[in-house]
């Protein structure tokens, strides 16, 4: 490691396989790539950017969620990219709420505007509350989920849903695929881009009828959603999110967990002693990220894999997947903040808690290293480089150039 850290320092990280043709040339015996892999995961100059992204096709990995109540709601804000074809106002600037119910699936769209009067995530909550009065659903609200949103878990929004006897709770997996608010977004992306074809064809242009824009069409969308039958693992339930009820719910579970019997495995905890665990309590972790960066090693082009905050893990458990399979979870608390944050385990490696930054850790210059090269110096894609310098030769009289 004493001639990897000389290179770095040099300004030149060599990679794996330059370090085994050099314990090779060296004659240090024969070296596992494994180990000297997990030797660098630790090392301050290569922890940041080894290849050590997320598990692919991990859209079933996810623990299902489900509520044996009604009221209970997975909550999101959702907004839409910006159109070269029309501005959006300033008033629906602010995106929209989403609420999902649990259990029956049944879907909330509230259009967020802002208010100087008063909060307008306390307007968009009383909105869902009058909504789900208007559908005639005899259960009150029971619970809210939410991402630590700031305009969520500040203190006015918690008064009034202390005052409303509303649960709140923050997800601490903020990157969890089981959050049922998150996944309805793209569907209502999907149907207003198909909703608004439909109503601003040519022809409504030319009968001058004002276009309808997703501000308008939020209130559709929610309905089409709500009749739509409700479809698990590919297999038909028989019921929609609307027909769901106080009356019908356990006739729903009982059809729920026939098309999906993982629904019903995931509601138990798991003995510990049945997983085997890549990491212990205790021990410090990063998170995974995918992020490149061209300024981390020297002028080289690598990747950014690994965030700079440290967690300490303080619980290790299993948990039963949508396929039915187990998948080893982490509860860290942050070295710095002490929040509470849950992982997968593939989402996580060890590093050093002494290593703050990836910042710090770029190559020292040395003084006979070469000088970067201007900006503004760089090459065009497929042209040579131009000569600094052009030969001068004598011209002969009839303008022919002559060796010297």
């Amino acid at each position: 490691m004493a001639w990897v850290k000389e290179r770095v320092r040099a300004g030149d990280p060599p990679r794996i396989g330059d370090m085994l043709e050099h314990a090779r040339a060296e004659r240090l015996g024969k070296i596992s790539r494994k180990k000297l892999r997990d030797a660098l995961l630790v090392d301050p100059a290569y922890m940041f950017n080894l290849h050590q992204q997320k598990d692919r096709l991990s859209s079933r990995s996810y623990r299902p969620v489900l509520a044996t109540n009604l009221g209970y709601l997975h909550c999101d804000i959702g907004f839409f990219p910006k159109s070269k074809h029309y501005v959006t106002p300033k008033d629906f600037q602010s995106g929209f709420l989403i609420g999902k119910d649990i259990l029956s699936r049944y879907v909330y769209l509230v259009l967020l505007r802002k208010n100087r009067k008063a909060n307008s995530m306390v307007s968009a909550l009383k909105t869902l509350e009058a909504m789900h009065q208007a559908a005639g659903h005899l259960h009150p609200v029971r619970g809210i989920s939410f991402d630590q949103e700031r305009s969520v878990v500040g203190k006015v929004v918690q008064a009034h849903l202390r005052e409303r006897k509303i649960k709140f709770t923050a997800f601490k997996n903020s990157k969890s695929k089981a959050k049922l608010a998150e996944g309805a977004i793209r569907l209502v992306r999907t149907l207003e881009a198909r909703l608004e074809r439909k109503y601003n064809a040519g022809s409504t242009a030319k009968r001058g009828v004002a276009p309808r824009r997703w501000w308008n069409l939020l209130g559709e969308i929610a309905t089409i959603l709500n009749r739509q039958e409700i479809v698990v693992g590919n297999r038909r339930t028989g019921f929609s999110p609307e027909d769901v009820n106080s009356e019908n719910s356990n006739l729903f579970l009982e059809a729920l967990y026939k098309a999906a019997p993982d629904y019903r495995s995931a509601q138990f905890a798991i003995d510990p002693r049945h997983a085997v665990f890549k990491f212990s309590d205790g021990d410090y972790v990063r998170a995974k990220l995918i992020v490149t960066s061209s300024a981390v090693l020297g002028e080289k082009r690598s990747e950014t894999n690994l965030t700079d905050s440290v967690y300490k893990i303080a619980k290790s458990y299993p948990v039963v997947t949508r396929t039915s399979r187990l998948r080893n979870e982490y509860l860290c608390l942050d070295t710095r903040s002490g929040e509470e944050a849950k992982f997968a385990e593939s989402d996580l490696v060890l590093t050093d808690p002494s290593v703050t930054t990836s910042d710090r850790h770029r190559p020292v210059p040395v003084g006979d290293a070469p000088s970067p090269r201007p900006a503004g110096l760089g090459l065009r894609s497929g042209r040579r480089p131009r000569p600094t310098s052009v030969p001068k030769f004598p011209r002969a009289r009839s303008g022919r150039r002559v060796p010297l």
